[in-house]
């Protein structure tokens, strides 16, 4: 194994905080490594709702016109619905000065803040897998990495895990989460063709054990992400079709809304840690 020891950051993880991070640290003069597993642009399971505040963030990074250019929906307020159809509307207004939030698929955004980290200086590695970390003594001093068929171990004072809920370095160091007690939750995602969400709307659905929520992104579709739990997953086949007609549309204006609304994209998936009392790992 090779080793490559000219920088001071390396970050693993390419989404939103990996890439963020990277920028932030190559326009203050900092040499980084970004590696990230997957290959840009790439699909996530996600509201994909950005919220107001977001706006501030995405001008101090340079790619504010870059995002505006993807055509991203308008979400002007967030209406909660429970299963009876009774409503509570929350204006995006109260969270940021421009008064909307933004629809805008993972791939879409994450890939343009990916590039934009290349073009601040950012060594970028794409479908780079970690498979060690680097010590010096008891203190982590980098990873190494597979990519292309090669593995390269690169050094640096400072290392980031932003993998998410994957937990990529910090498993290897840290210890492991308990399992809990209580029934694992499944979330989904699909973006979604005919769905009648209401325009400038970011709708949640609340239904028995879970909750999901609707909104319209670029290209006139519409992003459906909804949790259940694995006992209702089983019960439908593990269907998440089924899933959204049998669970989702419980509540009143779900069903409305996704009457007619069918799968544009491959769904996704992915397990969670329940909710409620126990906190629920990010997707």
């Amino acid at each position: 194994m090779s080793t490559v020891t000219d920088y001071d950051v390396i970050i693993a993880g390419g989404g939103p905080a990996g890439a963020s991070a990277a920028t932030h640290l190559a326009m203050r003069g900092a040499r980084v490594l970004l590696a990230e597993q997957k290959k840009f642009p790439r699909e996530k399971l996600c509201g994909e709702f950005i919220s107001p505040e977001c706006a501030l963030h995405f001008e101090r990074l340079g790619v504010i016109d870059r995002m505006l250019a993807a055509g991203p929906a308008r979400l002007n307020e967030t209406v909660f619905y429970a299963r009876t159809g009774k409503s509570v509307c929350v204006p995006s207004a109260w969270f940021g000065a421009n008064g909307s939030a933004l629809g805008l698929s993972r791939a879409e955004m994450d890939e343009r803040l990916l590039r934009r980290a290349g073009e601040a200086g950012v060594t970028v590695l794409e479908n780079a897998q970690v498979v060690d970390l680097v010590f010096e003594k008891e203190d982590v001093r980098g990873v190494g990495l597979k990519s292309a068929g090669n593995q390269i171990s690169y050094r640096a004072p400072v290392t980031i895990d932003a993998t998410g809920r994957a937990r990529a370095l910090a498993r290897r160091v840290g210890p492991h989460r308990p399992k809990s007690n209580r029934a694992p939750l499944v979330a989904f995602k699909a973006h979604l063709e005919n769905a009648r969400v209401a325009p400038g709307a970011c709708e949640i659905y609340f239904y028995r054990g879970g909750y999901g929520g609707l909104s319209s992104v670029e290209d006139g579709r519409s992003n459906l992400c909804f949790i259940a739990s694995a006992r209702d997953v089983r019960a439908c086949a593990a269907d998440p079709e089924r899933v959204m007609r049998e669970l989702v549309c419980q509540n009143a204006r779900a069903a409305h809304a996704l009457a007619n609304a069918r799968a544009r994209s491959a769904w996704l998936a992915v397990t969670l840690e329940s909710f409620g009392r126990h906190q629920i790992a990010p997707a």
